[in-house]
């Protein structure tokens, strides 16, 4: 059978960048970094640091523009980037809270949920890549790259669950935002998995990173780390029917480094 999406596992983090070279350089000049970081508490509920360091002094050496960008549901953004180290990446990388970001209004006819979507302007013409930790989700089943993208919209202020107005269809939200802002590249950081929820999770050692530009098929390998067939998956199927990746054990090449 034809293989339809490629997804790279590498048992060290040194192979990172070498492996980030086997996939086609971005054309676009604005590189944007999103880490998981649903509050401030520390991996594995949210992505460590030190993976985001390795992907922006990759792409910062090579000359592009890096961004980190989030907007952290259950916090302060701010409050997040300054208890989990991420200020010390603002050598190679500016932070931006999307929470707070101006925007555009898209519309799509054919969304699932959200005909019309508020679009970051910072992630107007990027490469983005979204860099979630590999975690369990008390809703979801996962949160993984797909369901990271939650976190790529503004904030409602004043409120605790700055993105609880997509709660009301969680997974056609995921998948129309996914949509409207599909990543260029996952990279799935499960060196520690996070089990038990998406809040507070306990941590697994599994020694495995992620890497795939299907984000739908990095999220399929990944969530059967975790004992789950995708397909099990609201979100992961409904994106797969809508034509973001593929969610196929048997049509992803899988590649062990």
């Amino acid at each position: 059978m034809e293989m339809s999406s490629r997804v790279v596992i590498i048992k060290d983090e040194m192979k990172l960048e070498e492996t980030l070279e086997g996939f086609p350089s971005p054309t676009l000049q604005k590189i944007v970094l999103k880490p998981n970081l649903i509050n401030a508490n520390p991996p594995p509920t949210t992505t460590p640091v030190d993976v985001v360091e390795i992907l922006a002094k990759y792409y910062w050496k090579r000359g592009y523009e890096v961004i980190i960008a989030e907007g952290s549901g259950w916090c302060e953004t701010v409050e997040a980037f300054e208890k989990l180290g991420y200020k010390k990446l603002e050598k190679y990388a500016k932070l931006v809270d999307l929470n707070v970001d101006g925007y555009e209004i898209r519309r799509n006819p054919n969304a699932l949920f959200l005909k019309e979507f508020e679009f970051p302007l910072t992630l107007k013409d990027s490469y983005l890549v979204s860099v979630p930790i590999l975690k369990e989700h008390s809703i979801t089943g996962v949160s993984l790259s797909l369901k990271n993208m939650l976190g790529a919209t503004l904030g409602v202020k004043g409120r605790v669950a700055k993105k609880g107005r997509f709660h009301r269809k969680l997974d056609e939200s995921i998948v129309d935002i996914n949509t409207y802002l599909r990543p260029s590249l996952a990279v799935i950081d499960g060196r520690i998995a996070g089990l038990g929820g998406e809040l507070s999770s306990r941590p697994k050692k599994m020694g495995l990173m992620i890497i795939s530009d299907d984000p739908v098929a990095a999220d399929t390998v990944a969530a059967s780390y975790l004992g789950l067939n995708s397909l099990s998956i609201g979100h992961i199927r409904l994106a797969a029917e809508s034509g973001l990746g593929i969610a196929d054990l048997n049509k992803i090449k899988i590649v062990v480094r």
